[in-house]
């Protein structure tokens, strides 16, 4: 049963058939040798392109119903995809672009990726060997706090930043992470999802509501949330209302 009213179940379920396309088209995009591009780092560019329409598919797989079932084998699908996209930066993209486009604080788009990798691996208790790999496909954002703060909540040796890349849009996920009590905790998450849509402004996807004819509409969900309520244990029940919280995949009825 669709989960995001903004639209109905038809759209969503049309939606996600068109966007089984698209990837199909990166998928096959992607296999090809780099010789074959005129360009060789296009590969790199292009695979870092493709993870935003993994993203759209994932996110509208939730709003149209999918179980926590389909969507823990749909995220083992864009965690590969990650794991490709980091591999042809590294193989294809110049040192020099490649340090300019992973930046810290730099690109909005990439840093919630990340989060989304580390966020929902936490919140499907993954096992050890694919959390170590949604761990190294966010290479390249290591040094944030906050992503530091999600891994090392499940493995401990691993080095926590000193700053976060985008304080002014995540820094009450942080701040749970310092509160004083549970109820502190769950109350910087609270405000962090009052106000997720104005604070991520600009992000891919960003006012896809006004989109939903031309099939740009994909759901507004706060995924990264589910990694600080499984990394702390956090009671949903203050927040689990909030329009933007996934809160089937924070605690998913049995199948």
């Amino acid at each position: 049963m669709v989960r995001d009213t903004r639209a109905d179940q038809a759209y969503f379920d049309d939606v996600v058939e068109y966007l089984a396309g698209l990837c199909a088209s990166d998928d096959e995009r992607l296999a090809r040798p780099a010789e074959s591009f005129r360009d060789p780092k296009r590969l790199g560019l292009v695979a870092g392109d493709a993870m935003k329409r993994r993203w759209d598919r994932f996110s509208s797989l939730y709003s149209q119903g999918a179980s926590a079932d389909e969507l823990r084998v749909e995220y083992d699908i864009v965690l590969a995809a990650a794991e490709r996209a980091l591999r042809l930066a590294k193989a294809h993209i110049p040192e020099e672009l490649r340090a300019k486009r992973f930046a810290f604080g730099y690109n909005k788009d990439f840093f919630r990726e990340w989060l989304l990798l580390v966020s929902l691996a936490l919140a499907f208790d993954v096992d050890d060997v694919t959390f170590d790999r949604a761990v190294s496909a966010t290479e390249l954002g290591w040094g944030d706090r906050l992503l530091g703060r999600l891994i090392a909540s499940r493995r401990p040796g691993h080095p926590v930043g000193d700053v976060l890349a985008f304080p002014r849009i995540v820094g009450e996920l942080d701040a749970a992470f310092e509160a004083g009590s549970a109820d502190e905790a769950e109350s910087a998450v609270g405000r962090y999802l009052s106000s997720w849509y104005p604070a991520w402004e600009g992000i891919w996807g960003w006012g896809g509501h006004e989109q939903v004819p031309k099939r740009q509409y994909h759901g507004y969900w706060a995924f990264e949330t589910l990694g600080v309520v499984a990394a702390l244990r956090l009671d949903e029940s203050s927040f689990n209302e909030n329009a933007y919280y996934p809160r089937e995949l924070a605690a998913p009825e049995p199948s």
